[in-house]
């Protein structure tokens, strides 16, 4: 009886690499949790693809298990949603503008989100509130810790209990808004440099563009995906639409699902060329709209607020509940 192996769809080989880079990269959730002392603060650097989003959750888990509270904090709405789909749903989840906004109106002096520096009013109005009693928690993760800003910890310090466990995670490389780190004294440092995510030639491409100077291990077990350039000579949206076009065939070529290409732009959404693209030829688009949307988030009130990063696409937005 003969037998003939198939060769292994790409959509499910994409679907083997998460499973396993999630196994891979589940030792910094699992020593960093190990580590003891009074005052518990802990600054956690760590490059993408080491397991920070990890290590978060079960940082969550762990403190409920036991009665405790918990507050997850971070920048970026997008990053907050998605940790809000995986975490314990008694979790405490927001972004800081979304924590503002909830504290300053449980304590009475809600936002006007028709002005136009409602973010900066944000800040200002957390700031100049007491925090109310249901805000205070026993454990504070800070995710996307690059973006913050020095004035903002002190503002969240006042929302850990006394004997309170802090943690900080960062990733300097991700730090878009070219802030300076946030000075933490006295704080413990754990540093991790090893990427489970990127495939090996993948990250050996990025080594070369960030230089010497970064360190930047590969611990995946995946190599030879071969970096693929295709450029364009003046820059036009006509070039760089045409450019893109040819890539996502590509990529289909090769068996990946429309749901697991992503198009990135350097430019921002305001300065590139594919923001008022529907469509690449047969391939239709959905994209962050930019715009301003309420979400609700875990509180007392169940209060309702909005955050500096939408998660609506266009032509079909969304609102995402807690």
């Amino acid at each position: 009886m003969n037998s003939r192996s198939r060769p292994i769809p790409t959509n499910a080989l994409v679907g083997v690499a998460n499973t396993l880079v999630t196994r891979l990269s589940g030792g910094l959730a699992t020593w960093a949790r190990r580590l003891e002392f009074e005052p518990f603060r802990l600054r956690v650097i760590a490059t993408a693809g080491a397991g920070k989003t990890q290590l978060a959750v079960r940082v969550m888990r762990d403190v409920l298990a036991v009665g405790r509270s918990v507050l997850y904090v971070c920048f970026n709405r997008p990053l907050a949603d998605h940790i809000r789909a995986i975490a314990p749903k008694e979790a405490k989840i927001a972004n800081y503008h979304q924590l503002s906004a909830a504290v300053a109106r449980n304590a009475g002096s809600p936002p006007d989100f028709s002005r136009p520096d409602v973010f900066a009013t944000l800040e200002e109005r957390f700031a100049a509130v007491p925090v109310p009693e249901p805000w205070k928690t026993d454990v504070l993760i800070v995710d996307e810790g690059q973006d913050f800003q020095q004035a903002w910890v002190k503002l969240l310090a006042r929302l850990l209990n006394p004997d309170g466990a802090w943690w900080w995670l960062e990733d300097p490389m991700q730090n878009l808004y070219l802030r300076e780190p946030v000075e933490l004294p006295g704080w413990t440092i754990l540093r991790e440099t090893t990427n489970y995510r990127s495939p090996r030639d993948l990250l050996g491409f990025i080594r070369k563009i960030v230089g010497p100077d970064v360190r930047l291990d590969a611990g995946s077990p995946f190599d030879g995906s071969d970096v693929s350039i295709s450029t364009y000579e003046d820059g036009h949206p006509e070039e760089v639409v045409e450019a893109t076009k040819r890539a996502i065939t590509y990529a289909l070529s090769l068996g990946f699902r429309k749901q697991d290409i992503a198009v990135l732009s350097f430019r921002g959404r305001e300065g590139s060329a594919l923001t008022a693209v529907d469509q690449l030829g047969p391939h239709r688009l959905r994209v962050f709209t930019g715009t301003t949307i309420c979400s609700a988030i875990p509180s007392t009130a169940r209060a309702t607020c909005c955050s500096n990063r939408s998660i609506a696409s266009r032509g079909s937005p969304r609102r995402v509940s807690c």
